[in-house]
């Protein structure tokens, strides 16, 4: 579950940048990363529970959101909203792994066992 990991530590990123790129004053962009931080962190932890195991594929809209925010919010993109766009394009890449990409395939552990 490598890729959820990878998606809390990218949560955290997005929780740090408006400080990291001196955006804090602005309210409506520290409360929003977040928030949006916070949802990621949410999606990517319920995802190790059984019945919710795909709740990390919500993270697709999140990413799309973002990227849309941080093109559409200011034009030019500001480096904060910039960081926006790179953030979603990275999710769009993270969510779409499987929670157990790090396993070898079943076809090929049942062959292993038939071969014992």
């Amino acid at each position: 579950m490598w890729g959820r990991v990878v998606e809390i530590m990218t949560a955290v990123w997005l929780a740090a940048s408006p400080f990291i790129f001196d955006a804090a004053s602005d309210g409506i962009v520290l409360w929003s990363d977040l928030g949006v931080a916070l949802l990621i962190w949410v999606l990517s932890g319920l995802s190790y529970w059984p019945p919710t195991r795909r709740a990390h594929l919500l993270i697709l809209v999140v990413a799309v959101g973002l990227v849309l925010w941080g093109r559409l919010a200011v034009l030019p993109p500001t480096p904060v909203h910039q960081n926006h766009i790179v953030v979603g394009l990275f999710l769009l890449m993270i969510a779409v792994i499987p929670n157990n990409a790090s396993q070898p395939p079943s076809g090929w552990m049942e062959h292993r066992a038939e071969v014992q």
